[in-house]
């Protein structure tokens, strides 16, 4: 099921950036967090977020996977997903630069990629880091144990469906939770 997941993702050369809100409102959580700017408007997801590290004994990829909540100034709830993907014979290393993207079974390369998905906003790139130069670099010295935190923050360019430049950055923060292993 995983590898149908990753594959759906992965087919996806889809640019789509809607910008009928104009950011989110925060619940000025500065413990946990997660937060982008796309040229200057930020969004903000730091409602309910959630992080842990996925294995799966069918794939050589190991994956830490991050959720987060947000609200649009209507009120709207709204989700974001990041996943940074890695060689599960590997580690997920402090101050490692992971370019956007998906690690694969055949190419295991540590990745980083996230999106977001409401009701009136969608926000998904393509996978293809030479048209989405973005890169995530891991800013905390170890998320090794459930309870540590992880904390990272990411910068690039993207082109959108009308091949306009955007300037793209972020951070995030957050706990640790349990693993989870399939």
């Amino acid at each position: 099921m995983k590898k149908i997941i990753y594959l759906l993702f992965a087919l996806c050369t889809v640019t789509s950036c809607n910008n009928d809100d104009d950011g989110s409102t925060t619940t000025g959580n500065t413990d946990e967090y997660f937060k982008y700017t796309i040229d200057g408007v930020e969004r903000i997801f730091d409602y309910d977020t959630e992080g842990h590290l996925e294995t799966d004994s069918s794939t050589i990829i190991d994956k830490y996977e991050i959720n987060a909540s947000g609200q649009q100034p209507s009120g709207d709830f709204r989700r974001i997903s990041a996943v940074f993907t890695f060689d599960s014979s590997g580690s997920f290393m402090p101050n490692t630069n992971y370019n956007w993207g998906i690690a694969l079974d055949s190419n295991p390369t540590a990745k980083f990629y996230f999106s977001e998905n409401t009701f009136s906003n969608l926000f998904v790139l393509s996978l293809d880091f030479s048209s989405h130069p973005i890169t995530a670099t891991v800013t905390s010295t170890t998320s090794n144990n459930v309870g540590d935190y992880i904390e990272f923050d990411f910068s690039g360019t993207y082109l959108d469906d009308n091949n306009v430049t955007h300037n793209i950055s972020g951070v995030c923060r957050v706990k640790r939770d349990a693993d989870q292993n399939y």
